[in-house]
């Protein structure tokens, strides 16, 4: 690998179901990581925004986008030109492959370049033999000459290198679809430029690689630790032992249920059942009196509406601990239950709620259950607030570019999976299309008859 010369930079734009969150920071010469600032929007409440990772309204979605890299560019003084962009759905699978690498029989020493040849041929014959496609070509174990590599591969010697693989993959059309949705990313008007500063997507990062990137410790992911990303509609599983990533899903649940709940149970708004979320969450309903009232505020009139504390707190309770039983239920099939030295890390908006820490300690006893730091791996950092948990999508996919996903791997471009934009965005963007797209245009027709 090059020696690295000058600073390098990198915007991450987590793509929420409820908000954007973008993340910029450099890692200096030596090596030292930074966050240099960060921006976050909730998308127009008055439309449809996202659904389960998917975009049900580009309109929303553009201006929301071009809100918060605006926001960014202001405060980082950076003309933000490419993002990490990060990508979940239920339609994510896991699937283990494993790639070999010798040398024509001879026997050699692992160094970088036998690293970096070893990932592309396994991310080549992956798209060969399959119709997903790769998203991220996570090693497992590394084999030399068939005896297990404990941890670094690097400086290792034989005849034979093998690798197992879990590829982290998704159907080429839900992709592209997702693709489509982020093909007009732009923000402001920059003095030096006629139009719009257009934004491209560098690297599309599955959610809980980057979950893991700022959250997740070496010792973690080498005594095993079970990552729980509890999103507004999705709630993403991820499972790491002896520093590879072993399982990982996607459910189609997640806070929001909670509010919908709250909502319809006491015949409230969306928006004041996130509040009340938030304000009932401290005690269990065993905790709290039977008489304890909570008051919502009546607004054009209305009288203010009194709700039971104790029934707020065992609708809370109820569909947190199905939620729960789901995620327990899935790694109980995935036979790494009994693997998880270090415990349970939760992130997401709502993981530093007491009541979702006690529900989650309560079902995953006698691990331990911690909330997710999402600086804990940034070395300079200003903005305190940045260590909640709700942020550690947007830190991991700014850390995406500067340090790899995989600690016994070395950073490199053949580590990247660059997207392919969809036929229709080259169609858009061909300078020949925009040309006659102008000839539309009544003044300029003129110009060019």
């Amino acid at each position: 690998m090059k020696e690295q010369k000058e600073p390098m930079y990198s915007v991450g734009l987590d793509i929420g179901n409820s908000k954007m969150c973008a993340v910029a920071g450099k890692r200096d010469l030596n090596g030292k990581i930074s966050i240099l600032h960060y921006a976050e929007e909730k998308y127009d409440s008055d439309y449809e925004s996202m659904s389960k990772g998917f975009s049900k309204n580009s309109q929303n979605f553009e201006q929301t986008a071009s809100r918060v890299l605006q926001k960014l560019a202001n405060k980082s003084s950076l003309d933000i030109g490419s993002v990490n962009c990060n990508y979940s759905n239920e339609f994510i699978t896991i699937k283990a492959e494993r790639e070999e690498f010798t040398n024509s029989g001879n026997k050699f020493t692992v160094n970088n370049n036998t690293l970096f040849q070893l990932v592309r041929n396994a991310k080549e014959n992956f798209r060969k033999r399959n119709k997903m496609e790769c998203l991220h070509p996570m090693p497992t174990d590394f084999f030399i000459d068939g005896d297990k590599i404990k941890k670094y591969p690097e400086g290792a010697t034989g005849n034979k290198l093998t690798c197992n693989f879990n590829f982290i993959a998704s159907p080429k059309d839900k992709i592209d679809n997702f693709l489509e949705s982020t093909n007009d990313l732009s923000y402001g008007f920059l003095e030096s430029k006629k139009g719009p500063n257009s934004v491209a997507i560098d690297q599309l990062i599955y959610t809980p690689v980057a979950d893991a990137a700022a959250s997740l410790s070496i010792e973690d992911k080498q005594n095993g630790i079970l990552l729980i990303n509890l999103g507004s509609q999705l709630t993403e599983i991820t499972v790491y032992k002896d520093f590879g990533l072993r399982h990982t899903a996607v459910l189609g649940i997640g806070s929001l249920a909670v509010i919908k709940d709250l909502s319809q149970a006491f015949n409230i708004t969306e928006k004041q059942a996130e509040e009340v979320l938030i304000a009932s969450s401290e005690k269990s309903s065993k905790e709290i009196e039977i008489n304890e009232v909570l008051e919502l505020e009546g607004k054009d009139g209305l009288p203010t509406k009194q709700l039971l504390q104790r029934s707020v707190a065992i609708v809370i309770e109820s569909r947190l601990k199905e939620i729960v039983g789901l995620i327990a239920s899935n790694i109980i099939e995935s036979d790494y239950a009994r693997v998880l030295g270090n415990g349970v890390i939760i992130s997401g908006a709502v993981a530093r709620l007491d009541l979702v820490k006690r529900t989650f300690q309560k079902s995953f006893s006698p691990l331990i259950v911690r909330v997710a730091d999402s600086v804990r791996n940034i070395d300079n950092n200003s903005f305190f607030e940045l260590s909640h948990p709700k942020y550690s999508t947007a830190v991991g996919l700014m850390l995406s570019t500067l340090k790899s996903a995989d600690d016994r791997l070395p950073m490199s471009n053949v580590l990247k999976e660059k997207r392919k934009l969809p036929l229709s965005s080259f169609l858009k963007n061909n300078p020949i299309t925009t040309f006659l797209e102008r000839l539309e245009d009544p003044e300029l027709r003129q110009t060019y008859s």
